[in-house]
């Protein structure tokens, strides 16, 4: 009887196969975090594009703009108002809204009719090139650093 060889690997090239893996996975994954930055900025973009329809519908039923100073006392002005909002949305990386220090702002003029809204963005967007700057309503709509993309209506 001759000798049974097995179909295996060694230890050595288990690990191998292993350093590799981790290696592309991290190279994925650091590609994919740009992807997901940027994902989230359209997102951003696109809420406060929602929210500003909301604050029409909001304006054409009361001839005024939301007297509140912040974002959940917006949401139940407009819920309150029953123009059909049921909520409105909070920055994706706010954690349902539980963030306030990252969610969007609102800011309304003294006469109530004029506002402006801010997100943050994590990108250098071309939105920033397009948004309203300076203090707008007493929000700061600086670009910058902060990246604050800012509507004013």
């Amino acid at each position: 009887m001759g000798r049974t060889r097995y179909a295996g690997f060694t230890l050595v090239e288990m690990l191998v196969v292993i350093a590799i893996i981790a290696i592309l996975a991290s190279i994925f994954l650091v590609g994919l975090r740009g992807f997901r930055e940027g994902a989230y900025d359209s997102r951003r973009a696109s809420d406060v594009r929602n929210v500003q329809n909301y604050l029409e519908l909001y304006y054409n039923k009361t001839r005024s703009y939301p007297n509140v100073n912040t974002w959940m006392a917006l949401q139940q002005a407009l819920v309150n108002a029953q123009i059909g909002v049921t909520s409105i949305p909070h920055d994706p990386q706010s954690q349902g809204g539980t963030d306030v220090a990252r969610d969007y702002l609102y800011g309304v003029s003294a006469d109530q009719q004029q506002y402006v809204l801010r997100a943050q963005l994590s990108t250098d967007s071309q939105l920033l090139q397009d948004d309203a700057d300076g203090t707008q309503h007493g929000v700061d709509c600086s670009d910058g650093a902060s990246r604050y993309y800012c509507i004013a209506f």
